[in-house]
This record gives structure tokens, sequence and C-alpha cells, in this order.
């Protein structure tokens, strides 16, 4: 029984540590979603200052109404939890209510039968009727250990009472929180409603301006076409300098081997000549006895291993980045690097994902970003995301001033900036500044971040910290 005890009592630790555990992490989501939402409301009031609708400002409020969901979200499994929280508080009130019955009812007794020897002449007569000194002793001990026990168990219906009343406050203060979250979450919805509202007006301009949508789509495209032959230029120029350096590599390790293999001339002393006579010597001939001795000796001879092949190096690709030892090991760290990465922007959201997707007004237009887009605040600075070096700056009309990074065989690029304060050739470290964020014509901020392998595009949603 004990042990049962003990167990009881350890589940129900564990369980209270575990909806601990589980209301911290529910608030720091809450202080992380009200975080978020006052950077996307500095954001989108940026983007509101040149137009009142623009693709930017629509990105934002999707944005904010997704933050705006996770929030209720959180609040209801908050009010979840103080609700379970509140039914396990009466619950346990209820073990003590059913405890304090029980202990009345014990006490109800102990007066009952203590109003029998209640007299001086019944205790007497009680310890007078003991059939021996043993009885007799063992009935003062009784009497003098009753008046004790009774005070004990008044003493425990006192504090049974007292633990009651504290549990039914603490029901009332967990109602109360509950009644809280649910005014909080209410007013969470209402704030929903209202982004909802405002996207359907931005949404219903937008669409009334569909012939200008696909006209700035098209020039994006132009630029974005641009951009893809400027990196893959980029890229196969690097593979051709690393090929042509492997090329030459190769030729010096067979230059090397051949002269390893020429034979040793003698070396002759000052003044001294050498002539070499080759003269016919007449063949001797043997007797056939001879000839066969010398044919198993010949046999028996163990026969020499045979030299091995050359090893044959590979064919060099013609799509292969080959690196020397300083370039392997950034290489690898910077592939240590997948989903640790760090943004290139200190803040702001991933408003266009990688791949082909639907555009986002324009029905039936399917659009592919090759990197993804983070839209963030007008001036914010860029960082590179890793130690690399600077292969290109170059301004295209459409996406501004953009950078491109070499680490390795991983190449990242960053575009869409208003400035840049880095050149080619420049060695840069993780976290260092490249650059400034620029705004277009509809106050939109975002750069254009891409990722990379040789001359294979990555997802960077895969490799950008979480």
């Amino acid at each position: 029984m004990k042990y049962l005890f003990l167990l009881f009592a350890f589940l129900l630790t564990s369980s209270s540590f575990a909806q601990s555990d589980k209301k911290a992490a529910l608030e720091q989501q809450k202080k992380d979603n009200l975080s978020k939402i006052k950077e996307l409301n500095s954001i989108i009031s940026r983007t509101s200052k040149k137009k009142n609708a623009s693709i930017g400002k629509l990105n934002v409020l999707k944005e904010q109404i997704g933050v705006q969901k996770k929030q209720i979200s959180v609040l209801e499994q908050n009010q979840q939890i103080l609700a379970e929280e509140a039914q396990k508080l009466r619950e346990e009130g209820d073990v003590l209510k059913a405890k304090l019955e029980r202990l009345k009812k014990e006490y109800a007794l102990m007066i009952y039968e203590a109003q029998k020897t209640s007299s001086v002449y019944n205790k007497m007569s009680f310890l007078l009727l003991s059939n021996d000194i043993g009885e007799f002793v063992r009935r003062f001990d009784y009497l003098r250990h009753y008046s004790a026990n009774r005070k004990k168990q008044a003493d425990l219906i006192y504090k049974t009472r007292q633990d009651l009343m504290t549990q039914e406050q603490k029901v009332v203060y967990k109602k109360q929180e509950e009644k809280k979250v649910l005014v909080e979450k209410e007013g969470e919805k209402k704030k929903l409603e209202v982004l909802k509202t405002k996207e359907d007006k931005v949404v219903t301009v937008l669409t009334q301006q569909e012939k200008k949508q696909k006209t700035e789509l098209e020039r994006k495209k132009l630029a974005v076409r641009k951009l893809d032959n400027l990196i893959a230029g980029i890229v196969q120029r690097e593979i051709q300098k690393s090929i042509e350096r492997e090329r030459k590599l190769r030729q010096a390790r067979q230059v090397k081997k051949v002269e390893v293999a020429k034979p040793a001339l003698p070396e002759l002393k000052k003044g001294e000549t050498t002539k070499i006579l080759a003269e016919k010597q007449p063949e001797k001939k043997e007797s056939p006895k001879e000839e066969k001795k010398a044919a198993v000796a010949e046999a028996k001879k163990p026969k020499a291993e045979p030299a091995p092949a050359p090893v044959e190096e590979k064919k060099i690709e013609s799509n292969t980045y080959y690196m020397n030892a300083d370039e392997a090991k950034l290489a690898s760290s910077f592939a240590a690097l997948r989903g640790r990465m760090p943004f290139p922007v200190p803040s702001g959201f991933i408003s266009d994902h990688f791949g082909v997707h639907k555009h986002p007004l324009l029905k039936g237009v399917m659009i592919n970003n090759n990197g993804i887009d983070i839209q963030t605040s007008p001036g914010s600075p860029v960082h590179s995301v890793y130690d690399g070096v600077v292969q290109s700056v170059v301004n295209i009309p459409g996406i501004n001033m953009v950078v491109a990074i070499q680490h390795g065989d991983y190449f990242t690029v960053y575009s869409k900036l208003a400035n840049v304060s880095v050149s080619v050739g420049t060695r840069v470290r993780t976290g260092q500044r490249i650059g400034s964020v620029a705004s277009d014509e509809d106050g939109t901020a975002e750069i254009n971040f891409q990722v990379w392998k040789n001359t294979v595009r990555q997802n960077p949603e895969s490799w950008l910290r979480r």
C-alpha cells in the first residue's frame, strides 16, 4: 500500500511538471507571437507609406493573419490547460470533502464514547471493573490517550477544513484566469477579423489592376532571367577555373611519375669516357642432359608477382567544381550549416517560397523562385551567412544590386540590395555586412536569397535556422 501511494504521488508530480513545462512553452510562444506581430506592424506601416494596396502589403497581411491564428491557438491551448487544472483542483477538493465528512463522523463517535465515561464515577467504574492489574493499566492508558486523540482529531478536522477552503480558492482563481484568457482570445479573434477585412480590400484593389500586375510580373521575370544567367555564368566560370587548375595538377603529377621511372646513369669521373661495345658472342651449345637439368631448375624457380597496374585518375567532369584543401574544408563546414544558417537580415518573414507555385493574385499564373524572398524593413542591413569570397557585384535593372559569395563549391546570392559595401575578391566573414535592403516603387523592402551547390539550386528554407 505504501509503495502504491508513493507511485501515485510520483505520477501526480510528473504530470504536474509536464503541465508546467507545457504552460511555460505556450507562454514563450505567446511572447514570440507578440514580438512578431509588433515587427509586422512596423513593416506594414512603412510599406503603406507609398501605396495603400500592393503585393508587399498583401504579403504582410497574410503573414499577420497567420501569426494571429497561431496566437489564438496558443490561447485556446492555455485555456484548455487552465480548465484541466481547475477540474483537477475540484476533484482534489471532493477528496478533501469526503475526508472531512469521515473525520467528523469519527469525531462524533469519539464524543459519544467519551460521554459514557464523562463523569468521575463512570471513569472509576471503568477502571475498577478490570479483571487484573494489567487490564487496569491498559484501561488507564486508554482514558489518558483518548483525550489526546480526540484533540488530534479536532485539529485534523480543522486542518482539513482549511485545506478545503484553500482548494476552493484555487478553483476560483483558476476560473478567473480561464475567463481572462477567454476575453483575451475573443479580442485576438476580433483583430483577426479586422486583418481579414483589410486583406479582402487589398485583394479587391489589386484584382482591379490585373493588367498592371501582369506587366509587373513580366518585368520581374525578365530581371530574374538575367539574374539566373548571371549566377549560372559565375558558377560555370569558377568551375572552369577549378577544372583548369585540376588539369595542371594532374599534368604535374604525371611528369613527376615519368621522371621517377627513368633509370639512373652511372656517375663519371672528371675527364673519364666510356665506350660500350656490342660484340656477338658465339652461342654455346649444351648437351641434352644439361638442357633438361636447366629446364627443371627454371620450373622450380618461384614465379615473380605481376607488377600492379597503375591507378587511373578519374576523368575530369565538366560540371564539377574541383576544390583545393582550403576550399574543401570551407565547403564541409558550410554543408554542416544546414538547418542552422542565420538569416541574411536581422528581421522579417519569408514572403515568397522556393520553387514553382501559384501567383498570390493572378488566377492560373504560376511563378518560379530559385530562392526565397524575405520581406523586411526598408534599409535593413544584409549580412553574409558564412565565410567566403565575393565573386560578383553587379546591378541588374528590376532587382537592383546583386552580390554572389563563394563558399568552396557552394554559392550564396543576395539580390535587391540598395547599396553594397564589398567588392569582387573580398573575403567576408559570417555576419559581415555586405549591403542594405532596397525598397521598390510600392514601398516594399525585400531581398531575394539563393543557395547553390555547383550548378544545382538549393531550397534556402531547409538551410535557414527556424
